[in-house]
């Protein structure tokens, strides 16, 4: 019998719609799509910590993670092992122990800036700039690796220049003990000098305007951020206007650009002096054809450099300040080597190990996140134990064993002569590279590891150490710690509590810097 199109069709020109099936039908691929984008790809089988089976949503799971991330951690990797999946903020993401670290150190399959990218509130207004951190132009990026690093020598005479300037104009020359808001100062002084590093205006970097309004703008992205954590990412956009603090930020990206107009205007009109070394111009370069992308770059920078830096600067501080004696060995380190050398230069700043060794364990007790090394595979990798991470996984590695007693003596508290100490006790064979504040291995990984490390580290170090010289060789300070601590766990994040207040008042230095 031949097949006919035509009475095939006819039986169904009367063919009604029911809308009681229409509805059940969508419910049932609303479900199906869900599911399917939420399943969680474990090909390992590994534990699967997070809702429990008693628990509607991941609402419980996500306030445990909150409340307690450190404490979770921990106890995951006592009771699952190396390897387990975790409800985080926002998603499950994998969880590795240190034991992975060197495995996965050069994996260009697991990604950075595209596990950022995932995290970022991207394509909300007022967040553009979050958005410049994470583009596959990876601009920030590269300024730090062809601006800063290429030419760290020349940035050491702004960077002391600045930082005499900041401390004076923040701390005061003031010969009484007055009170401070610690972290509040820091962030201001961060905000001054790297204003200079970047813009090296005057107009800019001297403007108090300028400064005020990109820290708030950095201070503020991070708590409007993390209010929108409980939102998927396709709600965050329709969410923020009924935030005030997102709608805050919006206004001060809004007031940055105002201010950042006259430079483009002179940059698009003038352009710039072939200056290879500045930070501006290669922006610049980069961004010429949409000038309007200059600012968000330009606070993305800022970003970078006043969150994490400023934040472990104020760990640097109440810890250094609680103990006397190191700040007076500090002091002693100072005058014989920064005095010997008639000032800051390379040399000088390579042999302050004392320095070196106590920004190291500040960043060791006070790690900007208890998870690090955030990855997302781009491409199924199967990892030498024969590990799978499926292709769209985000991953984290635990930072929790660098509190652990089993590998530093007394973890959980700060000694500032730690790494000083196993310097001079360390094997003639073994190379004291390992003990520089800016290196990086599986047992600290701040500042990352392999390929994907930190660029900026190095500068980092430089200003960290020349801001530190001039804190303490020009003022006598004491800090008061809140009853709640001096910082706090706001998931997985390590925060320096704003409520520090220090006691300052100037000194004459032994040296001029």
């Amino acid at each position: 019998m031949s097949f006919n199109l035509e009475d095939a069709i006819s039986k169904y020109r009367h063919f009604e719609l029911n809308p009681t099936y229409v509805f059940f039908g969508l419910v049932i691929f609303v479900i199906y799509y869900w599911w399917e984008s939420t399943r969680l790809k474990n090909p390992s089988r590994l534990p699967v910590i997070g809702r429990r089976w008693y628990e509607l949503g991941n609402g419980k799971a996500k306030q445990r993670y909150l409340d307690d991330c450190l404490g979770l951690v921990r106890s995951c990797l006592e009771k699952h092992g190396d390897a387990f999946y975790l409800y985080t903020d926002s998603a499950y993401r994998l969880i590795l122990s240190r034991k992975y670290v060197d495995m996965i150190r050069n994996e260009k399959r697991l990604n950075f800036i595209k596990a950022h990218a995932v995290r970022m509130d991207n394509g909300v207004k007022g967040f553009e700039p979050l958005a410049s951190m994470t583009s596959d132009k990876r601009i920030v990026h590269a300024v730090a690796k062809h601006s800063l690093n290429r030419h760290l020598g020349t940035f050491i005479q702004p960077l002391n220049e600045e930082s005499d300037y900041a401390v004076r104009q923040v701390l005061t020359d003031n010969p009484d003990y007055h009170e401070i808001m610690l972290k509040d100062c820091v962030w201001r002084m961060f905000a001054q000098i790297m204003s200079r590093v970047f813009i090296n205006d005057k107009d800019y970097y001297r403007n108090p305007d300028w400064v005020h309004a990109s820290s708030e703008y950095v201070e503020l992205a991070a708590v409007a951020g993390f209010e929108l954590r409980r939102f998927p990412k396709w709600a965050k956009p329709l969410a923020a206007p009924f935030f005030p603090n997102c709608r805050k930020l919006r206004s001060i990206l809004h007031h940055i650009n105002t201010l950042l107009k006259p430079l483009k205007e002179s940059l698009d009109q003038q352009g710039l002096e072939d200056d290879p070394k500045s930070p501006l111009e290669f922006l610049y370069k980069q961004v010429r054809s949409q000038s309007e992308e200059l600012g968000p770059m330009l606070i993305a920078l800022c970003l970078v450099s006043y969150d994490g830096g400023a934040e472990l600067f104020t760990h640097v501080l109440y810890s250094v300040l609680g103990n006397d004696q190191l700040v007076k060995d500090l002091r002693s380190e100072i005058i014989n080597v920064v005095g010997k050398e008639g000032g800051f230069n390379k040399n000088a700043l390579q042999n302050l190990v004392l320095m070196d060794s106590a920004l190291k364990e500040a960043q060791r007790l006070h790690p900007e996140s208890v998870l690090m090394l955030q990855r997302i595979a781009v491409e199924e990798v199967v990892l030498p134990d024969g590990l799978i991470i499926p292709k769209g996984t985000p991953m984290m590695v635990s930072g929790a064993h660098m509190l652990d007693a089993s590998i530093w003596p007394d973890g959980d508290k700060f000694d500032g002569y730690r790494f000083y100490n196993l310097r001079k006790k360390a094997d003639p064979s073994v190379s004291l590279a390992s003990y520089n504040f800016t290196s990086t291995s599986p047992d600290q990984f701040s500042f990352g590891h392999g390929s994907q490390a930190c660029p900026g580290r190095f500068f980092a170090s430089y200003m960290q150490k020349i801001l530190l010289c001039h804190v303490i060789m020009k003022y006598d300070a004491s800090v008061t710690i809140p009853e709640e601590g001096a910082s706090f766990q706001r998931g997985q994040s390590h925060v320096a509590n704003p409520g520090l207040k220090a006691r300052v008042r100037r000194r004459q230095e032994e040296i001029q810097l």
